[in-house]
């Protein structure tokens, strides 16, 4: 039995199974044309979920064509990667690396992965063989799974194309710690 309290008369309703159930007539014909053309609009390339072995392939929508950034030219090298978790963790998302014309690299990690525990935090690294540079303390702006971390620098990183994320415990030890997370940077002509 469904009580529905409403200022809508019950005949302005439509019933059927559906997320719009108790919407009005006249929102349901309304909202169902703009799913209809976001759903037609997502075309081949959307996500896929694999159950059978509990992998996802995301299509990550990139710039077309090189970017300029003001004060340090056009962009001479990019790559990017999906993030992953490792072992138990879960965490999914994305990293990417620019050099620009006058040599300044930028490096970025999205990263949605639970919150660290108090005395806990989330850091970045740029990897080649054992050499490691920290792109320093992921940020949490809004209390969730979303992290991130940009790091900006004079030195020309492009050789560093693994990206690993550690959970540091907040005791001062500079060096890695609980490796979470990792990516390997691919080089794309653009």
């Amino acid at each position: 039995m469904v009580v529905l309290l409403s200022k809508y008369p019950l005949s302005t309703f439509h019933f059927r199974k559906s997320p719009l159930l108790f919407l009005p007539m006249k929102k349901t014909l309304l909202l169902l044309p703009i799913g209809f053309l976001a759903l037609t609009g997502c075309g081949d390339n959307r996500s896929t979920r694999i159950e059978s072995s509990e992998t996802q392939e995301i299509q990550y929508a990139l710039p077309q064509g090189k970017m300029h950034f003001d004060g340090h030219g056009d962009e001479k090298w990019f790559a990017y990667s999906a993030l992953s978790g490792v072992g138990e963790y879960k965490a999914n998302g994305v990293t990417q690396s620019h050099l620009f014309d006058d040599g300044y690299f930028l490096h970025t990690a999205n990263i949605n992965i639970e919150l660290a525990e108090d005395g806990y935090f989330y850091e970045g690294w740029l990897v080649k063989g054992s050499d490691v540079v920290s792109t320093g303390h992921l940020s949490n702006y809004f209390g969730d799974v979303r992290h991130a971390v940009r790091f900006e620098s004079e030195t020309d990183y492009t050789d560093y194309t693994k990206v690993v994320i550690t959970l540091e415990p907040d005791d001062g030890n500079p060096a890695p710690a609980v490796h979470v997370a990792e990516a390997t940077l691919k080089h794309v002509e653009r």
